[in-house]
């Protein structure tokens, strides 16, 4: 199979596993025993006709047919619509929390990456000395522990025991940042950010160290590196050949692992209340928002498919030795 017909093919496959997502949502959404409004009648808050024009506006009174195609066709041409709950666009309130999200994740991925990476090639090398059985201990640990619970264990350390650093929020109430620099490039904003971004640095860290370890040790009686100490090379240079050949898995796991951290991050946002897009998603929840909820839902999905795809296309075309047709 042609690299491009691969490529077409995975595409194809990633815009079916979207449409798949977003429907089970809008499904997921409708099934709901009550709509956003049922309370505020029973509340008193408004009355029957206002809730029908309510419902009108938003379009909840059409077919069902109907909603979902408006639904799909909004959604994939990025018009999320106005929020039930806060009368503003969703965009507003998603795109904020989106970055404040990837703000959050993306260093603390890459430093695992880079840090762990490291460290697992060395572990490889050196394999069954104690820096090896430690940091796999240590690793696996962490990995194991939900990250809620890391997050919450620092917390009572950090912020309640010694008190070194805030517990809650991306930056303290009496501060008003003018812009995107000065929201994240302050003394005030490192502080609220050490705590979460340590958490995630210690959960996914296992995963990128026994990736690279094990991609050594299959490497350490391979023929090029046997070819490598005929001619007299030193340990570091032959970890540094063995390290380079170890890096297509984890280049192609870094992927994976980038779309997939959205699964942790609704625990970790709500832990440590960082106002990402995973605090919006379980706001909007409990306020039945089905706008917010949807594109919420859609972005992480997106998210995950689109990382899935580059991993896919990262491992074929790295990879000399496998066809395109065998991922």
């Amino acid at each position: 199979m042609s690299f491009r017909r691969f490529l077409l093919k995975r595409t194809l496959i990633a815009a079916l596993l979207t449409l798949i997502a977003v429907s089970v949502i809008f499904a997921t959404l409708r099934l709901l025993p009550a709509d956003p409004f049922s309370g505020l009648v029973a509340s008193g808050s408004l009355t029957p006709d206002e809730v029908d024009q309510m419902r009108a506006l938003y379009g909840l009174d059409e077919p069902i047919y109907v909603q979902y195609y408006k639904y799909i066709q909004n959604l994939f041409s990025f018009q999320f619509g106005i929020s039930l709950t806060q009368q503003r666009p969703v965009g507003d309130i998603i795109i904020p929390a989106l970055v404040n999200t990837m703000v959050l994740l993306l260093p603390a991925l890459v430093a695992t990456a880079i840090v762990s990476s490291l460290a697992g090639m060395y572990a490889g090398w050196n394999r069954g000395s104690w820096f090896e059985q430690s940091s796999i201990v240590v690793t696996t640990v962490f990995r194991a522990t939900p990250i809620f619970v890391t997050g919450i264990f620092l917390l009572i350390i950090f912020s309640y025991g010694l008190g070194w650093l805030p517990a809650f929020g991306m930056r303290s109430p009496l501060a008003n940042p003018d812009g995107y620099l000065e929201t994240y490039l302050s003394v005030d904003f490192l502080k609220h950010y050490l705590l979460p971004f340590t958490a995630t640095v210690l959960f996914y860290s296992g995963d990128f160290l026994m990736l690279a370890r094990n991609s050594v040790v299959e490497r350490m009686g391979s023929e090029f590196l046997m070819l490598h100490r005929a001619k007299g090379l030193s340990e570091m240079e032959q970890l540094g050949r063995a390290g380079r050949n170890s890096l297509l898995p984890l280049v192609t796991y870094f992927a994976l692992r980038t779309g997939m951290l959205f699964q942790g991050v609704i625990t970790l946002e709500v832990v440590f209340a960082w106002p990402g897009i995973g605090r919006a998603l379980v706001q909007a929840i409990l306020n039945q928002d089905y706008p917010t909820v949807q594109a919420a839902v859609f972005i992480m999905a997106l998210a995950v498919i689109i990382m899935n795809l580059t991993a896919d296309v990262a491992y074929a075309k790295l990879d000399p030795t496998v066809e395109a047709g065998d991922v």
